[in-house]
């Protein structure tokens, strides 16, 4: 399934199906791999397989319990599906990601429209997947990728942007803010601890010479933001690091953000595939004999 604005599939596909002869055969989880873009390249991991045996997960199946399995089951996997997107996900998430605290576009959950986790139960199959439709490609399937595999962090939009605009030259790949200047960054952090949107608004605006004074009221009011280098000037301030400044007349200029010349690395810090083993085994013990003893009855 594609979504707009990324290119390819983030899914693992949970199924159980329960083959009744003289012996049950066992279930599976099969994980469709994440795929993700990275700059203009494409990255997608290996196919996994997760094997469950039934009778490990509820003990001895006798021949009138498995006669209701199929239709147990299929209630079992839409439960599943139903937890693992409510409950599992958002707490998997707020133990894995950013120190404990990630937005609610990853974490999904009860209450938050959109974001975290797809998981869509159909027959004895569970499809599960971190595609979300979201402005400029931003879904947690391609920002989260770089996490689980390691490797280069994904552009930010806001670095596609002034790439695009031709204000950050082709010599740079990324733009890092400098939020360590903790007085620079007064108001503008959220309580997840990133920039918020609107600092990025306001500073591609100042740099594509809208708003240059700002309005009566306006919190940067008389401030100038510049470049170096800018790219449609080709001109260099002399003695100052590449970057974005804020300056105010009679002032001296404050850096926000960081040229680097190449995307920021990190080392993998989870896995699909674990999470996907980790949490469905043990719902699975808890929900398939509930729904079989329901479906005796």
């Amino acid at each position: 399934m594609r979504r707009k604005g990324f290119g390819g599939n983030a899914a693992c596909y949970l199924a159980l199906p329960c083959y009744l002869a003289a012996q049950i055969h066992c279930s599976a989880v099969d994980l469709g791999g994440i795929t993700a873009l990275r700059g203009n390249r494409r990255y997608r991991s290996d196919m996994k397989t997760i094997t469950f045996d039934v009778e490990e997960l509820i003990g001895k199946v006798d021949a009138i319990r498995s006669t209701q399995l199929p239709y147990a089951g299929r209630r079992a996997m839409f439960q599943l599906a139903t937890r693992l997107r409510k409950e599992a996900w958002p707490a998997y998430a707020q133990r894995t990601f950013t120190s404990g605290n990630p937005v609610p576009f990853t974490t999904g959950g009860p209450g938050i429209r959109n974001g975290g986790l797809n998981a869509i139960a159909d027959g004895l199959t569970v499809r599960i997947d971190l595609n979300r439709d979201a402005p400029g490609g931003q879904d947690p399937a391609r920002y989260l990728a770089p996490k689980q595999a390691g490797g280069e962090i994904y552009q930010t939009r806001f670095s596609r942007a002034l790439k695009s605009r031709g204000i950050m030259t082709g010599a740079y790949a990324y733009v890092w803010p400098a939020t360590k200047n903790e007085k620079a960054f007064a108001g503008e952090i959220n309580r997840y601890g990133n920039v918020k949107p609107s600092l990025y608004s306001a500073v591609l605006e100042r740099l594509s010479g809208k708003t240059s004074e700002g309005g009566k009221g306006t919190k940067y009011r008389g401030y100038r933001f510049f470049s170096v280098p800018d790219g449609r000037s080709g001109r260099e301030a002399k003695g100052f690091k590449p970057g974005i400044y804020r300056v105010k007349a009679g002032q001296s200029p404050t850096k926000l953000f960081s040229y680097l010349n190449r995307l920021p690395s990190i080392s993998g810090r989870w896995s699909f595939e674990d999470f996907a083993r980790d949490e469905s085994g043990p719902l699975l013990r808890e929900i398939l004999p509930r729904t079989l003893a329901e479906a005796l009855r």
